[in-house]
């Protein structure tokens, strides 16, 4: 009994060894490096593809159905696969094709730091689709994909490319209308008219180089502009909600009046005014709050609201001033120094007249 329960033992620990030994295996990228450089290619461009993996079996060799198998969507393509093991050169091929494999036979070469540089290159086919396959590389064992790794790229064409530029320029244009707008308005423009200028020299880049290259120009551009008008939008947003905190500053002054210099807080119209006045303050409350979450609509939207209060506060207290003739407050020094000087001429020409009525009376 104790022997069979030593012998299940050790098939355990060598199926768990097993395992390990599987788990571990497949292949890590090392390096990548793939030319030209970018996210987008041209049909007809030229492509090389170079990476150093490291990797590990998963079993022994024993002839079992293990393999790299490699793929890419570039015509004309070669490539030249070169085994290592501690940094020593043990086996190089070259195949060419859509689909090259190494076999175990051609992978397998016992213990140690296996590497495998490969260096391919080949063509962005015309008339081809808006990606690209650069490479594909699956290790297999027993026709099971167990490590993989890919790469695509977008492709552009001239005739895209030039339409797409078509567009964006018209995008900058309604851009800079939205600007000019604005500035019209007194709103601070220069953060967005820092990233249209950005656009347009990016526009202006696009429409002088190839399709790749112009892609990501485009690409530069729209970036710009969008960051532009979010900039724009928050500039118009801190000037509405500026104009609202003015106006209930003017409110609060007329306010002041009734109150303290008029002693007419009790005054139902004055008590309408500053219902009004709390009202307004609520909304511009919120409209700051919205500004500082970045929640520009909402933000403008109570910013509307507390002016138009604000606005209706101001009427009326504007109208009460009138109503109460403030205009000819007898209060006022400049309304005494008027009647001060009427008085004056006044008695001045009583006493000329009354001179010159003695005199004539002499005489």
């Amino acid at each position: 009994m104790k022997a069979n329960i030593s012998r299940w033992i050790i098939l355990l620990l060598a199926l768990v060894c097993a395992v390990q030994a599987v788990s571990a295996a497949g292949f890590d990228v090392k390096t990548e490096t793939i030319n030209p450089e970018g996210d987008t290619l041209e049909p007809g461009q030229q492509v090389t593809a170079r990476y150093v993996l490291t990797y590990d079996m998963f079993t022994p060799w024993d002839g079992s159905d293990e393999a790299f198998e490699f793929s890419t969507g570039l015509k004309d393509s070669s490539w030249k696969f070169i085994v290592k093991r501690d940094g020593i050169d043990i086996y190089t091929t070259e195949k060419t094709g859509y689909y090259p494999v190494l076999t175990e036979f051609e992978i397998a070469y016992g213990k140690g730091n296996m590497e495998l540089d490969i260096q391919m290159r080949g063509t962005v086919p015309t008339g081809t689709s808006e990606t690209v396959l650069i490479t594909r590389i699956e290790h297999l064992l027993n026709k099971d994909v167990k490590t993989t790794h890919s790469v695509t790229r977008k492709v552009v064409s001239m005739e895209q490319v030039g339409s797409s530029l078509t567009v964006q320029q018209q995008n900058l244009k309604g851009l800079k209308a939205d600007i000019d707008a604005g500035a019209a308005d007194g709103v601070d423009i220069s953060a967005a008219q820092e990233k249209y200028d950005n656009a347009s020299k990016a526009l202006t880049s696009a429409a002088s180089v190839g399709p790749s290259k112009a892609a990501e120009h485009i690409a530069s551009a729209i970036k710009s502009m969008d960051e532009a008008k979010v900039l724009l939008d928050k500039a118009r947003t801190e000037k509405e909600v500026s104009d609202t905190g003015a106006a209930l500053e003017s409110l609060d002054d007329r306010i002041n009046y009734f109150i303290e210099e008029r002693s007419m807080g009790g005054d139902p119209r004055v008590v309408s005014i500053v219902t009004k006045r709390e009202s307004a303050v609520q909304f511009y409350s919120q409209a700051k709050d919205y500004l500082n979450a970045k929640n520009y609509p909402l933000a403008r939207s109570k910013a509307a609201e507390g002016l138009n209060k604000a606005n209706e506060a101001l009427s009326e207290a504007d109208a009460l001033r009138e109503a109460i003739g403030e205009g000819f407050n007898l209060g006022s020094p400049l309304l005494y120094v008027g009647i001060g000087i009427i008085v004056i001429l006044i008695i001045a020409g009583i006493v000329i007249y009354r001179k010159k009525t003695s005199w004539d009376e002499l005489g």
